[in-house]
């Protein structure tokens, strides 16, 4: 086990443990609010795995998914709470009031430890991590190059066509998916088109690529695609 991963689990059970000191009041027992705090776990680890999927879009989608995300983690902390509060005190009317916690609350607890993951386990990604050389076959015969060589990767139905700073274009078996994650550092802007940002000048509705190649922006990639050179032209 990874030194990374052990560290995850002893921060996600001390944040049960404190999640059962904030809640305490809520249950007559001691034991009801160290089970509050363990099933809290739940729903503070559906939030922050859902805005990291959430963050992946961009616009209203990430708005409606980061709503979603909300709002289930919600409902399952109440579902939590609801059979503590079964459990340990029978649907007892005397502390039903007591046990339902205020929504904002809620949010504010989970909303807090799932910052502070964020914060203390996010990736830092050094600004050029290219591989030194990526190997594909093209035309039957193995190619090793630079990523640096390459300008953009352009899907082409059954095929992709990678294009090179030379003027070289060589055609593989390799999905465009695939060399998203192959090629972390490059940008994807198109459903079509995955592009090498070094070669690339932003002009709003499309992208220069070495001054010889113009590559459109699709809707669903346009907010991303602004967002990443504004934030690289203000660094």
């Amino acid at each position: 086990m990874s030194k990374k991963i052990r560290l995850e689990i002893t921060f996600w059970l001390v944040t049960a443990f404190l999640m059962g000191l904030l809640v305490k009041d809520a249950f007559s027992s001691s034991q009801g609010s160290w089970l509050a705090g363990c099933l809290l776990l739940i729903p503070t680890l559906t939030l922050q795995k859902g805005i990291a999927w959430a963050w992946n879009f961009s616009g209203i989608k990430r708005l409606a998914r980061l709503f979603l995300v909300g709002v289930s983690s919600l409902y399952l902390a109440y579902l939590a709470i609801a059979f503590v509060y079964w459990y340990f005190l029978g649907f007892n009317s005397d502390y039903f009031e007591k046990s339902i916690i205020n929504p904002v609350l809620l949010w504010v607890i989970m909303g807090f430890f799932t910052g502070l993951y964020f914060f203390l386990f996010r990736k830092k990604q050094e600004s050029q991590s290219f591989p030194e050389t990526i190997s594909f076959y093209s035309n039957r015969k193995l190619v090793s190059l630079k990523p640096e060589d390459i300008l953009f990767i352009e899907s082409l139905s059954e095929y992709t066509s990678v294009q090179l700073q030379n003027g070289q274009s060589l055609k593989n078996g390799v999905k465009i998916s695939e060399w998203t994650n192959r090629l972390p550092d490059f940008l994807r802007v198109h459903r079509s088109f995955l592009i090498n940002p070094e070669y690339a000048i932003y002009k709003g509705q499309e992208i220069e690529i070495n001054g010889d190649h113009i590559i459109p922006i699709s809707r669903s990639y346009k907010e991303l695609t602004k967002e990443y050179f504004l934030k690289n032209q203000t660094s």
